[in-house]
Order: structure tokens, then sequence, then C-alpha cells
């Protein structure tokens, strides 16, 4: 293994609060509910993927564009009110794969825009050869395109990544791209994490390796 694709929310930073506050300010001007057990199921999906649903219009409907584009400036807002911590253990981690010399990418299924705000935030751009959006691909995780993408900008096999994650999306995602993948966050609790390892190793301490 000499490439790991991070994810970003909930992996290496949490902003699972601070997009569910997005989100709130955003749909309540839509007259829309969207309760916090629903937005816990749908964390690593798109937004494309999430509004048709919650809004109930069809897919290519105008409200999707609207919706998202606003949810997501409401999330940059807070972000760079309220400022970011990388969560326990990343930095180690960031700096123990640059020293040994595997290349690091972030694949997130945020847009671009948000990406660029979290990372300037963190203050960890230089750790990464590659930053790969998933917002405008056809599919988001379970689909592998987003990770597949990752591995084909850093010219590397897909059996050659190592994916960090914190959703259960991102896992499957991983697996479907044929590569590894590591755990990490509440995702290891997870009732679908058991049946994906078939009875492979798990530690109630660690992350559960898939």
């Amino acid at each position: 293994m000499r490439t790991v694709l991070w994810d970003l929310d909930g992996t290496i930073a949490d902003t699972e609060l601070l997009h569910f506050h997005a989100w709130q300010e955003t749909v309540v001007q839509y007259d829309v509910s969207y309760p916090y057990e629903r937005f816990k199921a749908e964390c690593g999906m798109r937004n494309g993927d999430i509004l048709p649903n919650l809004l109930h219009v069809a897919a290519d409907s105008p409200l999707i564009s609207e919706v998202a584009t606003a949810k997501e400036a409401a999330f940059r807002r807070l972000v760079r009110a309220e400022g970011l911590q990388a969560l326990p253990g990343v930095m180690t981690w960031l700096q123990r794969f640059r020293a040994e010399g595997v290349k690091q990418a972030l694949s997130s299924s945020a847009p671009m825009a948000n990406i660029a705000v979290m990372v300037d935030t963190l203050d960890i751009g230089d750790f990464f050869l590659a930053l790969v959006s998933g917002a405008e691909l056809p599919k988001s995780k379970p689909h592998p395109a987003i990770f597949l993408n990752s591995a084909a900008a850093l010219n590397v096999k897909p059996a050659a990544c190592l994916v960090i994650e914190d959703s259960i999306h991102g896992i499957q995602a991983a697996q479907s791209a044929g590569m590894g993948s590591v755990a990490v966050g509440t995702v290891t609790e997870h009732p679908e994490l058991t049946e994906m390892l078939h009875g492979g190793p798990k530690s109630s301490d660690g992350p559960a390796v898939a």
C-alpha cells in the first residue's frame, strides 16, 4: 500500500453538526423537514442524490441546484465563523504517511469550494497530491467513481490504494473500487459494516479494516 485516499467530512474533521445546522438553516426556507436520523443515514451521499426525495421533485428540477447551492454556502459560512479542528490522530498519520513517501489524496463528495475552505482552515493542503470532488459525478458513494478517479489522478492502480472513511457508503464505495479501507468513527459500530467484513477482524478499540 503506497497510496492513501482520505475522506474529509467526519474523517479528517468533525463537520457533522455544521452540516446539519446548514441543512436546517436552508430547508426551513422551503417548508421541508430534514430530521437528524435521516441526515445521519444519508451521510456521504451527494446533494443531488439526497434532494430529489427530500423535496419530492424530479432529479433534473432547477430546485435541486438552488437548494444545494444555498446549503453549501451556509456550511462554508459556518466553517469560516466557527473554525475547524482535525480529529485526534489525523495530523500524526498525515505526517507519518508523508514521511514514509505514501501518496495521499482527498476524495470527498463535497463541492470543491467546500473542500478548499476546509483544507485552508485546517492548513493541511501540503499533505495531498490531489483534491478530488465527487460533487459533479453522475453517481455518489457507494458508487466507486470518486475513488477510481482519485487513483487515476495519482496514476496508481486501485488495488494499491487504502481508503480512510467514516461512512458506510464510503466503505462500500471503496470495496466496489477494489480498494482496502479503514473505517473510523461511529461507522465502526454500524451493523452493515460487520456484515461486509464477512467475519474479518474488527477491534472494539480501533478501526475496522474491510
